[in-house]
């Protein structure tokens, strides 16, 4: 079996707290899932085996082993958080109703549509 790693980044605009961690400051943090690759008569699937965190330290960074849906949460937390506190120095502290409902995606999917044609441009 193969495996891979995606890495991401997260960016939390103020300090958030994950289970098994400290504190941690604002900033960009970098996420690296590590996937085993499943071969099948079809087609070929990626199984989660791990999350990972870099954390900086004093001395470098250190990748420590967080929940997919700890972090997940403590992003929409600090999105909403920080929905609330721009709409209280906006409307003065009446932004209750401009703070998004956590069930409800911030992303959909588009479909994008290619169409192959020749190098010439001519369609065949």
């Amino acid at each position: 079996m193969t495996a891979r790693t995606t890495r991401t980044s997260v960016t939390f605009k103020a300090p958030f707290q994950l289970p098994g961690f400290e504190e941690l400051p604002a900033g960009t943090y970098a996420v690296d899932t590590d996937e085993e690759a499943f071969e099948g008569n079809v087609r070929t699937f990626y199984h989660r085996i791990a999350t990972t965190l870099r954390v900086p330290t004093g001395s470098g960074f250190e990748s420590r082993s967080v929940h997919p849906q700890d972090l997940e949460q403590a992003l929409r937390h600090d999105e909403m958080t920080s929905v609330k506190q721009a709409a209280d120095n906006v409307g003065g502290g009446h932004g209750d109703a401009l703070i998004p409902n956590p069930s409800t995606n911030l992303w959909r999917w588009v479909p994008l549509w290619v169409r192959n044609s020749r190098p010439d441009g001519r369609s065949s």
